[in-house]
């Protein structure tokens, strides 16, 4: 039986719309639709509709660590105050942070979200429970002993992919090895990349090169090309722009993340992607980017590349909201991203009667340089309703079990 949702009088590029969904797709988009029988209907006329966010960076159960060692550098942030913490981490604080984590991104107008962590199990638990997408990474150090165990299962809206967590905490035997994997398995590769300047210095002091000309050499970028997913992406040379390029690398940008933890802000947006490279976004984890509102990411990358390269013409609401959004789904090869016939249903409402959107001139720039995740209403994933007029089933017991699990950590 097929399931069929219908949003009328929504606004979508300036004109009133309908919108018919059925099953997970969006099958219609236009003034005025027929109604299908049995339709569920929401009533769009006080609302836009835009597509939902695909977070390409994420420690989703690290919310669970928000505000811990704030305001310390990187090295001294990871092992003083986070590893430590991080080792007592169990099953059951990985389900409800993850929870915690979907439910926040829900909220915010996420949909989907690519991961890098560990427990996979639980988390993959987590995120069917809550209804959305995500790509669950399985984190890797040293000689990446942790994909012994790794047998990725299938499971309702989770892919899996290798995480390696970086050139300075894998070592080569371990990158081949997560490479072989990930080609074998067909999966994705996520990696953090050239985050810090101390990262491309040790590099170039162990190795001769930086580190995605060390991914070159080891034969990474050439076997798995669209397949990696490079986090941060920030210090590169201009070699190392052609080379992401050249091999049709996604990037993430991770914007507050980076400031917050002063590793840097000329990220390399427009370079990238005329080289060739799939330019996308990412909040990283709570525990250094404190929220996961894909928004608020969206609009600091915006005034960062407005700011540094002293030009208000680059990237644009239009631009980045396509990172935001459609760039991330296609690095997980979803189509979504448009609200279009066609694609995936992963769509949300605005409420227009947000001060956010008074006046309303400009619907897109309103969203991005004006709103707050509190003006998202409703949100649909897979073409389900997960959140209807701010509300998300649950939410109450996420909130009381993951404060309880917090607890315990900080113990």
């Amino acid at each position: 039986m097929t399931n069929t949702l219908v949003i009328q009088g929504t606004l979508l590029n300036d004109l009133r719309t309908d919108i018919i969904i059925k099953d997970n797709t969006i099958s219609a988009v236009g003034q005025q639709l027929a109604v299908p029988q049995g339709a569920e209907i929401i009533d769009g006329c006080n609302t836009a509709v835009f597509p939902t966010f695909a977070n390409m960076h994420s420690h989703a159960p690290m919310v669970l660590l928000r505000g811990v060692g704030d305001d310390t550098p990187l090295d001294l942030w990871l092992n003083n105050h986070i590893w430590p913490r991080e080792r007592r981490l169990d099953d059951e604080a990985i389900y409800w942070g993850t929870r915690l984590a979907c439910i926040e991104m829900i909220k915010s107008g996420t949909t989907a979200f690519n991961d890098m962590y560990f427990r996979l199990p639980a988390m993959a638990q987590a995120v069917a429970d809550s209804g959305i997408r995500a790509q669950l990474g399985l984190n890797l150090f040293g000689n990446a002993d942790e994909l012994d165990t790794f047998d990725p299962q299938p499971h309702p809206l989770v892919s899996y992919s290798v995480a390696p967590h970086a050139v300075y905490t894998v070592n080569e035997h371990g990158l081949r090895r997560a490479t072989l994997f990930a080609q074998s398995h067909n999966t994705a590769f996520h990696i953090h990349l050239s985050e810090t300047q101390k990262e491309v210095s040790d590099c170039l002091a162990e190795h001769g090169c930086r580190p995605a000309e060390w991914l070159d050499r080891l034969g990474v970028l050439a076997a798995l090309g669209p397949k990696i997913i490079a986090a941060h992406s920030l210090h590169l040379a201009d070699d190392e722009v052609q080379l992401l390029g050249n091999h049709g690398c996604t990037v993430v940008h991770n914007p507050n993340s980076n400031l917050k933890l002063g590793s840097g802000h000329r990220f390399l947006m427009a370079e990238l992607s005329q080289a060739g490279a799939n330019v996308t976004l990412g909040t990283d984890g709570c525990a250094s980017s404190n929220n996961l509102c894909m928004l608020e990411a969206a609009k600091t990358a915006a005034l960062l590349q407005k700011g540094w390269r002293n030009d208000p013409t680059a990237a644009p609401a239009a631009l980045v909201m396509e990172m935001a959004s459609r760039h991330g789904f296609a690095a997980l090869g979803l189509k979504a991203g448009r609200v279009e016939a066609g694609w995936l249903a992963d769509l949300m409402l605005v409420d227009l009667g947000n001060l956010a959107f008074v006046p309303n001139h400009n619907t897109l720039s309103n969203l991005l340089y004006a709103a707050h995740s509190d003006a998202i209403s409703t949100v649909v994933c897979n073409g389900r309703v997960v959140m209807r007029n701010r509300q998300v089933e649950g939410e109450a017991e996420v909130v009381a079990q993951a404060r309880r699990c917090a607890s315990r950590l900080m113990g």
